[in-house]
């Protein structure tokens, strides 16, 4: 097997054979993938009588891969049927109708299938990553049908002589427009996962922005459809718990704003030194809750095999140490040698191999006298090239002078912090090396941990980015540079307490965790528009004070439910056996009380404060 080496540019034609050839091997691949999939689930089924009788472990890529999705399928049906359920009795103790029960399902259910039958169209495939996508436009799209739903009831409840296709109308007129803008910033918030540089990041940003857009369009479209099909049936629009909770919050924003801005603002200093405590990870035992199986075969393999995560280095055998009559010097043995003795005193590291291991067997069949660099040249030429590529072809390139050291991480180890471990490895090495830069690192636990901190790195990069793209659509929307300013503070406030509280409470980001900024902006965001799209409807023909009261008792009950409906339905994935799922119902629950309590007292005491004017355009 050959190392790492350089290899010449494709021009057009042979870009093109090869897109040619991956199409062709796609369904192969897929093919393949399901076979081992097979073949797994009939060796556990083998191995099931004798697991009384003694431990037996299966470990590999593979075998991971064939868990990992069967936990993330078990958790789609298991917790969507959950969700689904919580969402339904939520839904009809709130608004105590079948009706409003029965259509923001059908809502949900169409678009959700609308979505997937388009990611099928266009080869859009789920990831780990993405694998939330359904549960995540359901959030969106039970939020803009709640939000309809609200509004439909008080208009009703204020026109009570008007008919049901008129009520309909009127609901559709007042709420078009907010919607459409929550879903436009909702859409640039995930947009930021599009500046990730890691592909299946990427991809799943495409995919939130297609479904957002199939939310508002199935929202806006079949909702009224629906609805207007009904009898009209008034009820109350609202019960007593929480006509208690709005005004609460709306007599805590008015009265004591001063308060609400201290709050506000040690939240917002906790919230930016608990990110400076953000660290990254990528360990797939700690994915994994400790009962489950996987994580009992991956931590014995992992403390009884030597370690689990591939951790190379690449050694480029400097022109000085090169001879042209031999196939290594002495030198070349010997820098090997220093590095992997330092590899070896880092309590994480496993199993090392390298050519050094092969000259140490070499020295004990020769009675322990350690063979020159003239009888190792000898040897390698004399044994038979098959044999010579199976046992050297891993650690040894002779066309490309490269060296490799193969080494295994045991990721069980306590304290492990991958980052500084990655740091302190490679300054004791270049600290051993005779020629510097020399050596390099490489492999599976490199690669994983630069794709995190390639991640990190961007997403808190462009969160700035992201901010300013929100503030000058919601300059656009609301026309006022003032109600713009007030608008995106509540959504900074947000996602820095969301990660914050990941970085106090030492939660690390992945690949998972760190989708939670884009929801956590699209949440916000989307509650922020409606509050403030009504504020100004109402400050029209009322002082500020008064409208913000009007705002309460329509606005606030919409935002009321959406995030008590959500929040509950997802703590449910605390209980999954996938701890980034875990992890994400968590965070996706916080981040829906953290954008209600900011739009309910944050945004009403700044629009008092700071909006006094009878119309709130400047």
């Amino acid at each position: 097997m050959s190392l790492l080496g350089s290899r010449p540019l494709l021009n057009e034609q042979d870009q093109f054979d090869v897109e040619a050839l991956l199409r062709q091997t796609d369904p192969i691949e897929q093919q393949l993938s399901k076979q081992r999939r097979t073949e797994i689930a009939q060796i556990y089924s083998l191995i099931a009588p004798y697991e009384q009788e003694a431990n037996i472990y299966l470990g590999g890529a593979q075998v991971l891969a064939y868990q990992l999705i069967e936990i993330i399928q078990n958790d789609l049906v298991i917790f969507g049927s959950g969700i689904g359920v919580a969402i339904c009795v939520l839904l009809f103790l709130i608004f105590r109708q079948l009706r409003w029960v029965v259509v923001p399902l059908i809502c949900c259910a169409v678009s959700v299938t609308m979505t997937i039958g388009l990611f099928g169209l266009l080869d859009l495939r789920t990831t780990v990553i993405s694998s939330n996508f359904v549960a995540l436009q359901l959030i969106l799209t039970l939020a803009i049908v709640i939000h309809l739903l609200v509004e439909f009831r008080q208009i009703a409840q204020q026109y009570p002589r008007c008919s049901q296709h008129e009520l309909v109308q009127k609901t559709f007129i007042h709420k078009i427009s907010p919607c459409f803008y929550a879903g436009l910033t909702t859409c640039v918030g995930f947009a930021s996962l599009l500046f990730s540089g890691i592909q299946p990041v990427v991809t799943f940003g495409w995919m939130m922005i297609v479904a957002m857009c199939l939310s508002i369009m199935v929202s806006l479209v079949l909702f009224p459809a629906m609805v207007s099909l009904l009898p009209r049936h008034d009820k109350p629009t609202s019960n007593a718990l929480s006509n208690w909770l709005i005004k609460g919050v709306q007599h805590l924003s008015l009265r004591y704003s001063a308060w609400v801005f201290v709050v506000s603002v040690v939240l917002l200093a906790a919230g930016i030194s608990g990110v400076l405590k953000l660290s990254v990870e990528n360990s797939f035992i700690n994915y994994f809750a400790s009962s489950t199986r996987t994580y009992h075969e991956l931590s014995f393999i992992d403390q009884q095999f030597g370690g689990s995560t591939q951790l190379d280095v690449i050694y480029d055998i400097p022109e000085q140490q090169r001879q042209s009559d031999l196939v290594l010097t002495a030198k070349s043995i010997q820098s090997l040698q220093k590095v992997q003795f330092v590899m070896k005193q880092f309590a994480a590291m496993g199993n090392v191999t390298s050519v050094v291991n092969f000259t140490e067997l070499a020295k004990i069949i020769n009675d322990g006298k350690p063979l020159t660099e003239y009888e190792l040249t000898v040897i390698y030429r004399l044994i038979d090239k098959s044999l010579t590529e199976k046992l050297l072809g891993s650690y040894f390139s002779p066309e490309h002078q490269q060296l490799r050291i193969s080494s295994r991480i045991k990721d069980t180890t306590e304290g492990l912090n991958r980052a500084e471990f990655m740091r302190t490895l490679g300054n004791d090495i270049e600290g051993v090396s005779v020629v510097p830069h020399s050596f390099r690192l490489g492999n599976l636990f490199v690669l994983y941990q630069d794709i995190l901190q390639r991640l990190f790195t961007s997403q808190i990069l462009t969160m700035g980015i992201v901010y300013i793209a929100l503030f000058v659509v919601l300059l656009g929307i609301f026309r006022s540079l003032k109600l713009a300013i007030i608008a995106i503070i509540p959504n900074i406030l947000s996602t820095l307490v969301v990660l914050g509280s990941m970085g106090w409470l030492g939660i690390p980001l992945d690949l998972m965790t760190i989708t939670i900024v884009a929801i956590a902006m699209g949440i916000a965001v989307d509650d922020t528009i409606h509050f403030v799209h009504r504020f100004q409807e109402e400050a029209t023909t009322k002082n500020s004070t008064d409208a913000i009261k009007h705002t309460y008792h329509s606005i606030g009950f919409a935002l009321l439910y959406t995030s008590f409906i959500i929040t509950m339905g997802f703590s449910l994935l605390s209980f999954s056996d996938f701890i980034p799922s875990v992890m994400f119902g968590l965070l996706t629950g916080l981040a829906m009380l953290i954008a209600l309590l900011t739009d309910l007292t944050l945004l009403p005491a700044m629009l008092q404060r700071f909006c006094r004017q009878n119309k709130a355009k400047d």
